[in-house]
């Protein structure tokens, strides 16, 4: 077995514990940020999702049923750094932004837009402090080594956790002996329009996309150490990009692409308020190689499941992504990651 010892630093307000919602520092959550990765950096290299599937179950253990139980060979041991670890319940509040569609452009708090459920027009639940950090112990069969290292990176770059992970909350950061953080060009990637075609692509995120301009990943820098700057710009630009996409009148519109359900606006044919399409968009707050603060938005692309009905009414998904593309390349804050300022 191999060891690795690295440091978790929280760098936004993390939702991170039990079915209250009320935050501790649990195994579990860590556990499925790294099955979650892992999809993604070894992804592409299974032909359908029952052989990742398998071969995902025999390194992080599965329960298919009473007679096809494995356990994980990779085992993790998580314990607050002592001194730098504060579980808080202080308001969290980074200013308010026009919804055109909310009473006819009513300021929404950006902190609830971002955060409905855990955080309410009262107040919010109890959440893991920025600044707050963790030792992470973990032991892999060292036949893995590559590939545990390699999703860590994707996990420093890319990765969140907790209730609204992809919103921006849970960001956190990496670091410790023999590990460094990696330049996010370095990834793999593969064309978007391989990724979400329904030909050629996987209905899970199996590796990052790119057009011709880049990797699929924007930035924008705050001032240092300044997390609540990185989640205004954010929301300020979420909101902006989605009311952008139309919606109205009823019905299938392109904005249900970017996730379902969508407020006002269910789909019986998609389940209604119970139906549920994560949105290919995620937020986060990471720290740059020059140890800066950063806001990033990444389109984690894949192919839309199979039981959505929305071919014939909207057209190629590829169109209304390159509509979300040019919008975010438009931003005059925001610029692709390793591109210029």
């Amino acid at each position: 077995m191999e060891e690795l010892r690295l440091t978790v630093e929280f760098l936004t307000p993390t939702f991170l514990g039990g079915a209250d919602q009320n935050a501790e520092l649990r195994a579990a959550p860590f556990k499925n940020l790294l099955r979650q990765w892992w999809r993604v950096a070894v992804g592409s290299r299974y032909a359908t999702p029952e052989t990742l599937l398998a071969a995902e179950g025999d390194l992080f253990g599965s329960v298919l049923d009473e007679n096809e139980a494995s356990t994980s060979r990779v085992r993790l041991a998580l314990t607050p750094v002592e001194g730098s670890f504060l579980l808080s319940e202080k308001g969290i509040f980074f200013g308010e932004t026009p919804h055109p569609e909310v009473k006819g452009g009513m300021a929404v708090k950006n902190a609830l837009y971002l955060g409905f459920g855990p955080i309410t027009l009262k107040n919010s639940k109890r959440y893991i402090a920025p600044g707050s950090k963790a030792n992470l112990l973990l032991s892999f069969p060292r036949e893995e080594k590559v590939h545990m290292v390699d999703l860590l990176h994707y996990i420093d770059a890319f990765g969140t956790i907790g209730s609204r992970s992809r919103n921006g909350w849970g960001s956190l950061s990496l670091s410790g002996e023999g590990f460094a953080g990696k330049d996010v060009r370095s990834f793999a990637t593969a064309p978007v329009s391989q990724l979400v075609s329904d030909k050629q692509g996987k209905q899970y995120p199996s590796l990052l996309g790119a057009d011709s301009k880049g990797l699929l990943c924007w930035e924008v820098g705050v001032p240092k150490g300044d997390w609540t700057a990185a989640m205004q710009s954010l929301a300020e630009t979420y909101m902006t990009l989605r009311t952008k996409i139309n919606i109205k009148p009823q019905g299938l519109k392109q904005r249900h692409l970017l996730g379902y359900p969508v407020t006002n606006h269910s789909l019986t044919e998609w389940g209604g308020n119970n139906g549920r399409m994560p949105s290919q968009l995620r937020l986060m707050v990471k720290r740059s190689p020059e140890d800066q603060l950063v806001g990033r938005i990444l389109h984690l692309p894949h192919c839309l499941p199979e039981d959505k009905p929305w071919k014939n009414s909207l057209g190629p998904p590829l169109e209304i992504w390159k509509s979300v593309h040019a919008l975010l390349d438009a931003n005059k804050h925001f610029h692709r990651c390793g591109g210029a300022q």
